[in-house]
């Protein structure tokens, strides 16, 4: 007896993984109905991550309608079905770095899906401390290169593992673990001074 036919669970999901499969097929075969069960699936997802990586809701909107497009356009050449989600999230990746490349961004991220280093912080007083929190991650994140942003949001954010990060931004496993050590420890630092900076103000300001 197969494992499938043991486990329901494991049935499920075989189920759910070859219904995908098939869509995404559909899909490649210029079925718009399939291509718009895509779309609807992933579109608020990928709207949340561009918003985020590019700090401007109406640009992360635009992008991810831009992203939709190079995707139908690019499915007839996508070879494996299963994997069309990295797919996905590495046609935003580089919509987005592309666009960010050409422009500087002031992006105002919320702060309760970031790095690692940073989720000590997330403990605050009341609604000025959350402001000033939020601003502190968003200035903090923008000193970042693109590309260290895009694998700390990509893990952080989207939740890949940092072997689908690698398979969306097409590099290898070991780039993306220096990337993300990389990104974690300059976010931190940047972090740090910019609280050092806002403390020290406050305690002009207090000051007789």
């Amino acid at each position: 007896m197969s494992h499938s036919a043991r486990d329901p669970a494991a049935a499920l999901v075989l189920t759910d993984t070859l219904w995908f499969v098939e869509v995404v097929r559909d899909a490649q075969a210029g079925n718009l109905s399939a291509f718009d069960t895509l779309f609807r699936y992933y579109n608020a997802r990928i709207c949340t991550y561009l918003t985020r990586l590019v700090g401007n809701d109406e640009e992360g909107h635009d992008l991810a309608q831009e992203t939709f497009i190079k995707v139908w356009r690019a499915l007839p050449g996508m070879h494996d079905e299963s994997r069309f989600e990295t797919w996905l999230y590495r046609i935003a990746t580089n919509t987005a770095i592309d666009q960010l490349r050409r422009r500087k961004f002031r992006w105002p991220l919320r702060k309760n899906h970031e790095a690692d280093d940073t989720s000590e912080r997330t403990c605050v007083a009341g609604p000025e401390e959350q402001v000033e929190e939020a601003e502190l991650v968003k200035l903090a994140l923008a000193q970042l290169s693109p590309q260290y942003r895009a694998c700390l949001l990509l893990q952080h954010v989207a939740g890949f593992t940092q072997r689908e990060i690698a398979q969306s931004l097409n590099l290898s496993e070991k780039s993306i673990s220096i990337y993300v050590g990389r990104g974690s420890e300059q976010f931190r630092q940047a972090y740090e001074r910019l609280e050092n900076g806002l403390d020290a103000t406050k305690k002009r300001r207090l000051a007789p």
